[in-house]
């Protein structure tokens, strides 16, 4: 199906996805994992159900290949079954739909964060996808469904293998929310609205994890900022698991009910997820039938950049940081030249703290560097949850480089009006994403404000012909030097001009003042006159006070509010160079606290407090999953220090081993916990994920651990729990023993005899606290 003629069809009614695979197969009893062996060792068991969900008038049928990508069939045991459960789940959708639905390729995340979060590349993730999509493409699908996405970076992976496949057949994409409308890696459902509208995708939505009434929530703040189609594909309420049978607790009835609040939301296609089965699909067709009309909601007017974890509006004003630019600044390019980021990337927190919505980065000398130091900066800047980035990279393969791997929507500084700059920045944005700084001048730069307007409205145009819309391009209608002979009024006029317009603009503001005397005084004089005009962003020095204080007050003159909020700053030093990653400063700290107090008060009063603040944080969502990790390994290095001059009992609180049970081979919660207990001062035996009880028992042995924790994500591995437990009291091993994952429930975790059940993280450390109290 082509893609004009998919979207067409979304324009005068919603239409219908099916409900879950596997868990509906287990639910129904069939119980191997992945439930994607059913496509080759029982396929009529696939068939069955999904001649049911067409039977119910579903308008799309997804193929059962949700786990079916080689990187997570490799880790499950499965990967030289990957071309067979690939193509046996396509030939089982086309037969099962017969024309009745269209058949679209289901794939989903393989349960790994991309680097930096995670220990694979952004071109592993990519060519992982690529080989999965290029399956189902020559099967004939006629779309694809990318969901339960829970790391941005790894979707826009799959985003960009689909579209390396095939670029005519409908995309749609689903990321997965926490009920604060966060993902597990801090990403809110604005940043990833906005920075996935602009890729080559044709539907945008939310599945798994939450009920239907949780997720219209989440739902309502995407709808607002997104600009394309909506999908969303609720679970059937919460997982019941008795050890025998599994149940959801929303009833078919219950779940088809919320079908008319989605479509006022505006969604375009509605599905289940989780627990959903057919009579759930079929009572939301009825409702569908009842009333067809997505409804178009009032959107949020206001444009955006991010970051993974930081969304910075443009409107009222955007200031940009301009010091990370080693233009006469020696040790900083000998810095970067070297690929050391310690200079760099406390200036970023800096100008963030100071006050800057975004940072324009400029690793200065382009010729003396490689590819690797531009993935390089921008991994590390996403390590520290930065605000976002204004790429101001010449050499288009090292912005090519940098874009790939950034998590969110940039700024792009710059493109001339000439077809080289153009073509090439438009090819990127396609790609890529992002919002586009467009200088108002060809191969040279007019004197005249005519001119520099008719260029910027050429500039324009051939930008909205390929595709590149008005509300993402800011015009630079240049600021020269006073000291050369330059009118500054130029500028203003032109600002003026554009303003009326509708086009928003953004200037370097220091360039007015190179040369000069007084040029803070200078350059606040004239950011007035140029807000005054309409100016809508500048690149300045976010440290100088005068700027600032002008900045507000012509704000305030224009009835404007101050751009956006300072980022927070850690009153706690230690803990400040932890979340900043600042490995020279914490060691400084810790060495004036060694000369002054014994290594146990250092380690147990000052680091150990540092590092239950730190989980804290997070708990609260002042910070997020890439600065919990950041922290957690720098923090790791000075306790070792520490800890040599001690006696090594005197200086942990306990010892936890924990593992993901076998079958399941999702370990990301069990690693942020590990990483929340380290912050509490836990030692922390992994002993990884899809483990066998057998194995467990024999590292308990090893290890003698305090505490045993055990995580199971699936429905259909959490009985292993209890496989466990009883494992470990027949061999002897009486430790308390802790559980959780996105199936488990505190009723279930009792019934299995676990010491506790966790929900999170935060409530993981503190359970253990609890026990280490209570056992000892």
């Amino acid at each position: 199906m082509k893609r004009k003629t998919f979207l067409s069809s979304l324009e005068n009614r919603c239409l219908l996805l099916d409900g879950s695979y596997g868990v509906q197969l287990l639910m129904r009893g069939y119980r191997d994992s992945p439930a994607e062996t059913y496509n080759v060792r029982q396929p009529e068991v696939v068939a069955t159900l999904q001649r049911e969900y067409v039977a119910c008038g579903v308008d799309l049928l997804s193929t059962n290949t949700f786990n079916s990508n080689p990187r997570k069939l490799k880790t499950l045991g499965f990967g030289e079954d990957f071309e067979r459960f690939n193509r046996a789940g396509v030939r089982i959708a086309k037969e099962a739909a017969r024309d009745k639905a269209r058949v679209f390729g289901n794939m989903s995340a393989t349960g790994e964060f991309v680097f930096p979060l995670g220990g694979y590349t952004f071109d592993e993730a990519v060519e992982t996808f690529r080989r999965q999509a290029a399956i189902l493409y020559e099967e004939g699908v006629e779309g694809f469904l990318l969901e339960t996405f829970s790391d941005i970076k790894e979707l826009k992976a799959a985003i960009m293998a689909v579209r390396k496949v095939t670029a005519d057949l409908p995309l749609i994409v689903n990321m997965t929310f926490e009920a604060d409308g966060r993902s597990i890696t801090g990403t809110s459902a604005e940043s990833y609205a906005v920075s996935i509208q602009d890729l080559d995708v044709d539907v945008i939505g939310i599945n798994c994890t939450l009920a239907p009434a949780q997720s219209l929530r989440v739902f309502e703040r995407l709808a607002r900022v997104c600009q394309k189609p909506l999908c969303i594909q609720p679970n059937a309420g919460t997982p019941i698991y008795d050890g025998h049978r599994l149940s959801y607790d929303l009833s078919s009835e219950s779940f088809a009910f919320y079908a008319d609040d989605f479509i006022e939301l505006g969604a375009s296609i509605i599905g289940g997820c989780c627990g959903t089965g057919p009579e759930h699909i079929r009572l939301m067709r009825r409702a569908l039938d009842q009333r067809r009309s997505p409804r178009a909601i009032d959107k949020d007017p206001k444009r955006y950049l991010s970051s993974r974890t930081v969304l910075t509006p443009i409107q009222p004003f955007l200031s940009i940081g301009e010091r990370i630019n080693p233009a006469s600044r020696k040790s900083l390019q000998e810095q970067i030249q070297r690929k050391e980021w310690s200079q760099l990337l406390l200036e970023a927190q800096r100008q963030a703290e100071e006050g800057a919505n975004a940072i324009d980065l400029n690793l200065g000398i382009e010729k003396t560097l490689d590819e690797s130091a531009f993935s390089q900066v921008v991994c590390e800047l996403d390590k520290r949850s930065s605000v976002p980035i204004s790429f101001d990279i010449q050499t288009d393969k090292f912005l090519e480089v940098a874009l790939r791997e950034y998590p969110g929507r940039p700024l792009i500084n710059s493109a001339r009006v000439t077809p080289k700059s153009l073509e090439n920045k438009i090819a990127l944005l396609k790609r890529y994403g992002g919002t586009l700084i467009l200088l108002a001048m060809g191969k040279e730069i007019p004197d005249t404000l005519e001119e520099r307007v008719h260029i910027a409205f050429e500039g324009i145009r051939i930008l909205e012909e390929n595709g590149i819309t008005k509300d993402r391009i800011l015009v630079d209608p240049l600021v020269l030097s006073m000291a050369s002979g330059k009118d500054p009024k130029v500028t203003l006029g032109i600002i003026a001009r554009l303003k009326e317009h509708g086009i928003l603009t953004s200037i370097g503001l220091s360039n007015l003042s190179y040369g000069l005397p007084n040029r803070t005084g200078v350059n606040g004089a004239f950011l007035a006159q140029a807000i005054e005009r309409g100016l809508s962003a500048a690149i300045l020095n976010s440290g100088d006070e005068v700027i600032q204080k002008v900045l507000a007050g012509a704000l305030s003159l224009e009835g404007l509010d101050e751009p956006g909020i300072r980022a927070s700053t850690i009153e706690d030093p230690i803990l400040a160079a932890m979340v900043s990653g600042n490995r020279e400063a914490l060691n400084t700290l810790v060495e004036e606290l060694l000369r002054e107090h014994p290594p146990l008060t250092v380690s147990q009063q000052y680091l150990a407090k540092s590092m239950e603040e730190l989980g804290q944080l997070y708990a609260k969502n002042e910070i997020y999953l890439p600065q919990l990790l950041l922290a957690s390994d720098t923090a790791r290095e000075i306790f070792d220090l520490v800890n040599q001059r001690l006696d090594p009992l005197l200086v942990f609180r306990g010892r936890v081993l924990l593992a993901t049970v076998e079958g399941d081979v999702h370990d990301i919660g069990k690693n942020i916990v590990g990483t929340v207990l380290r912050s509490g001062g836990f030692e922390v035996i992994d002993v990884g994920k899809d483990v066998a009880a057998e194995k467990i028992v024999f590292k308990a042995k090893e290890t003698d651990p305090d505490i045993i924790g055990l995580s199971a994500m699936m429905t259909t591995t959490i009985g292993e729990i209890e496989t466990v437990i009883r494992a470990l009291r027949e061999n002897g091993i009486d430790k308390p023993v802790i559980a959780g994952g996105a199936s488990l429930n505190r009723e279930l975790a009792k019934r299995f005899g676990c010491a506790g059940f966790a929900k999170d993280a935060v409530e993981g450390l503190e359970l253990c606290k609890s026990l280490i109290t209570r056992y000892r």
